[in-house]
C-alpha cells in the first residue's frame, strides 16, 4: 500500500472511531436523562448522573474537534486527489500530442523514404528501387527456382526531340513512354526509370525466354504508337536489350551489364530487341 493510500485508510477508520465513540456518548446520553427523569432519585445516584453527564459531554467535544480534523484532513486529501487528477489529465494531453507528433514524424519519415525511392518527373521507382528490387528478386530467383528477366529500355534518338521542341515536351514524352510500359506489366513486375531516356524493367517467375521476348515486342510496339504532344505527332522508337537469370548471368552486376550490352546492340543493329545471348557479344 502506498503512502498516499495508507494515509487516507488512517483518516476514513478514525472517523469511523469517531461515529462509534458518538454513538456510545449518546447510549450514554440517554441512560442519564432516563436518571434524572425519575422522581425522588438519590443524591449520591443524582451526582453520578451529573457526573457521567460532564464525562459525555467531554467525549462529545473531544468527538467534535476529533471530526473537525479528520474533515480538514479529508478536505487536504481531496484537494490534493484533485491536483493529482488535474496532472494526469494534462500528461494524458501531453501523452496524446507526444503521439500525435511520432505519428506525423512517421509519415514525414515514409514520405521521404518513397520520394527517395522514385523518379520525381514520372513517379516511377528509380535506379535506387530497381536495384533494392533486383537484389531482392534475384534471392527469391535462386530460392525458388524460377527465372528472373531484366530489360534496358532506351529510346533513340531521343536528344533530337529534346533539342527540336524543347525539354518540356521531352519530359511529355518520357511522361508517355513511363505510362505505356507500366501498363506493359503486371503483378509485381517492376518498371522504373534508370535516368535520362534509360528504363529498367524487372520481369518475375519468368518461365519461359519466349514470354520475355514478345513482352519486350509488345513494349516497343506500344512505345512507338502516335502520341500527339501540344499539336505536335510523334512517334517514339525504342530498342531493348534483355538478360535472364540463371543463363545470363547470376549476380546483379553481370545481369544489368548484359542487359546494357545486348540494348546497345539492338540499337546498332535495328533489331529493336535482343536477348544477349543472341548479340555475339
Amino acid at each position: 500500500m502506498t503512502a498516499k493510500k495508507a494515509s487516507l485508510a488512517h483518516v476514513l477508520e478514525k472517523k469511523e472511531n469517531i461515529k462509534e465513540t458518538v454513538k456510545k456518548a449518546a447510549s450514554e446520553l440517554t441512560s442519564v436523562n432516563e436518571v434524572l427523569q425519575q422522581e425522588d432519585v438519590p443524591v449520591q445516584v443524582m451526582k453520578q448522573a451529573l457526573t457521567q453527564n460532564e464525562g459525555v459531554e467531554q467525549k462529545v467535544a473531544k468527538a467534535a474537534d476529533d471530526l473537525h480534523q479528520v474533515n480538514v484532513k479529508l478536505a487536504e486529501e481531496m484537494a490534493e486527489r484533485i491536483v493529482i487528477e488535474s496532472e494526469l489529465a494534462n500528461t494524458k494531453t501531453d501523452l496524446a500530442e507526444v503521439r500525435d507528433d511520432l505519428s506525423k514524424a512517421q509519415v514525414k519519415t515514409e514520405e521521404a523514404q518513397q520520394i527517395a525511392l522514385q523518379d520525381p518527373l514520372t513517379g516511377l521507382p528509380n535506379r535506387l528501387s530497381f536495384e533494392q528490387g533486383l537484389d531482392h528478386g534475384l534471392i527469391q530467383a535462386k530460392r525458388h527456382g524460377w527465372g528472373l528477366a531484366v530489360l534496358f529500355i532506351d529510346l533513340d534518338k531521343f536528344k533530337e526531340i529534346n533539342d527540336s521542341y524543347g525539354h518540356d515536351l521531352g519530359d511529355q514524352v518520357l511522361l508517355m513512354v513511363a505510362n505505356r510500359l507500366e501498363s506493359s506489366v503486371c503483378g509485381e513486375d517492376l518498371v522504373s526509370r534508370w535516368g535520362g531516356d534509360e528504363f529498367v524493367c524487372l520481369l518475375f517467375e519468368v518461365k519461359q525466354e519466349a514470354d520475355v521476348t514478345r513482352l519486350a515486342e509488345k513494349m516497343v510496339n506500344r512505345i512507338a504508337e502516335a502520341c500527339e504532344f501540344n499539336g505536335i505527332t510523334l512517334s517514339i522508337r525504342a530498342s531493348i536489350g534483355i538478360a535472364i537469370y540463371p543463363a545470363d548471368g547470376e549476380t546483379a552486376d553481370i545481369l544489368f551489364k548484359n542487359a546494357d550490352i545486348a540494348m546497345y546492340q539492338a540499337k546498332r543493329a535495328e533489331k529493336r530487341v535482343v536477348l544477349v545471348r543472341e548479340s555475339g557479344e
